[in-house]
């Protein structure tokens, strides 16, 4: 019986997260298979550490924390140094449909910024935590994720953009 409840919990999960962890996890690593291979060890993971959760808000903030930091293993695993341009991308529709952003200024400022930078702009602007619970969810300081977050947008800027409000928008 409690592998039955198990097993419907898991694909609870999987349904309900699946597909914005996918979005995290693609402006990371920046391919459709190498965030699969991710993800599978991400829920994998939940299912053999079991955790508790206080809350449904707290197993999501552990979900994209394990997921981040997959992410991070393996780019740290294969060290890579190769990119998908991101016109290829955008030939693909089952990642045009997960990556649905407002505009492909957004996403190509996000797909350019460094891996630490990407991490706090994806989870305070795309996925609309505080400061503070982005700092929290990265381990780091809120006064490190706040600097994060202006490097973030000087980046963005020099590369003929600009932030404002919680949309990126391209400078005229």
């Amino acid at each position: 019986m409690r592998q039955s409840n198990q097993s419907e919990d898991i694909e609870t999960v999987i349904r309900q997260y699946s597909d914005m962890l996918f979005r995290i996890c693609f402006l990371i690593l920046k391919n459709e298979q190498d965030v699969k291979d991710v993800l599978q060890e991400t829920f994998l993971r939940y299912l053999t550490k079991q955790p508790e959760f206080n809350t449904e808000e707290h197993r999501k903030a552990w979900l994209i924390k394990v997921s981040q930091n997959k992410c991070k293993e393996f780019l740290r695993f294969h060290k890579r140094h190769s990119y998908t341009p991101l016109h290829e991308v955008e030939n693909c529709a089952a990642i045009a449909d997960a990556t649905n952003y407002e505009s492909r200024e957004t996403l190509e400022c996000i797909w350019n910024l460094e891996a630490s930078l990407k991490g706090v702009v994806i989870l305070y602007y795309l996925e609309g935590y505080s400061l503070k619970k982005t700092a929290e969810l990265l381990s780091i300081s809120e006064s490190a994720a706040r600097k994060r977050l202006q490097r973030a947008r000087e980046k963005m800027q020099s590369m003929n953009t600009e932030m404002k409000g919680d949309m990126i928008y391209e400078a005229r």
